[in-house]
């Protein structure tokens, strides 16, 4: 392979847009339309009530993303959007369907030789096929932000204001200082909520994609048939869930939550970094994180360098195999 053939080929550019387009636009407007219905979801929970019901399983805080005091806010609230199952679910299809089909993908239909027959290096075709999938993963982060926005501008929030009262030492009730009723007031969840805030929670969903992207090309360039690289990116994927799971339960089984890429994946603790206004506490490399080991820049950059890795072995395998012929 001469460095001449690294790079990008227009036509197959074009090639790739049209076949993952509808995937593409089928995932963006979902991600897009719940990332604003579930900022408006959050002003339907009165914050008290929330608070109240969070109270009550305290005993299985250790399962949550964050400490549930973080929850008592709206940032909060708004940001488990990233930690939602339909968005994970969304970057894991793009990204295991985009993935698997680099190699096995166009070998299963036929379609692999004709191409390489062009005037097209393999690691030009590779590499084609990532600057795709690399685009269409980070519109599909910014589809959902863009949602988030769209959501927290377009939302109107109440709260009640009780009247002024005293603590009562030692009885512990409050006592009115008045007569009025409670007050009711209504903002825009803009006042409360900064979509900046959620800048490094956008970059965790992006490096957690593309390590998923990288693992599907790897195995992609090792096989001919395309159901059987999913199966083995679902059989990993699976094995490392199960393992942060784990890690999570039991306290003699921490050692296997740092084994599990998913202990990499903290947009939530993110947000919970951000405080009186300092919006690049979640972007520092000098300190760790309370109880982790990497600052808070070093896991998603760590998901993005298993990726390049993953990428680079593709690249290498895909351009030394064998092809074989055509069924």
């Amino acid at each position: 392979m001469h460095w001449r053939d690294i790079g990008i080929d227009r036509m197959l550019i074009r090639k790739f847009i049209g076949q993952s387009s509808l995937l593409f636009s089928a995932l963006a407007v979902t991600l897009f339309a719940f990332g604003w219905v579930r900022v408006w979801v959050v002003k339907l929970l009165d914050m008290g009530q929330f608070q109240t019901i969070l109270e009550q399983f305290r005993d299985y805080e250790k399962f949550a993303p964050i400490e549930f005091d973080a929850l008592f806010t709206y940032s909060g609230r708004v940001g488990m959007t990233f930690d939602e199952p339909i968005v994970i679910l969304c970057t894991v299809v793009w990204c295991i369907a985009r993935g698997s089909d680099v190699v096995s993908g166009e070998l299963g239909r036929g379609t692999l030789e004709m191409l390489l027959s062009q005037p097209v290096s393999r690691a030009r075709f590779l590499l084609s096929h990532a600057v795709v999938s690399i685009g269409g993963l980070i519109a599909l982060c910014l589809a959902l932000w863009a949602g988030m926005g769209v959501g927290v501008h377009a939302t109107t929030l109440t709260e009640v204001v009780p009247p002024p009262s005293v603590r009562v030492p030692f009885f512990g009730f409050e006592l009115p200082l008045t007569d009025d009723a409670p007050v009711e007031q209504s903002f825009p969840m803009s006042d409360r909520v900064d979509l900046r805030t959620y800048s490094s929670s956008v970059f965790h969903l992006f490096a957690f994609g593309f390590f998923l992207l990288g693992l599907s090309a790897c195995f992609s360039s090792l096989d001919r048939y395309r159901w059987r690289t999913i199966g083995a990116v679902m059989t990993v994927y699976v094995i490392q869930l199960i393992m942060y799971g784990l890690g999570k339960a039991a306290e003699s089984l921490s050692f296997l939550q740092s084994m599990s890429f998913f202990n990499c994946y903290k947009p939530q603790r993110m947000t919970s970094l951000v405080r009186d206004g300092d919006l690049w506490s979640p972007w520092n490399l000098s300190l760790p994180i309370e109880d982790g080991w990497l600052p808070p820049l070093g896991y998603p950059l760590l998901l993005i360098a298993l990726g390049l890795f993953c990428y680079g072995v593709a690249l290498v395998v895909f351009t030394r195999r064998d092809l074989p012929a055509p069924l």
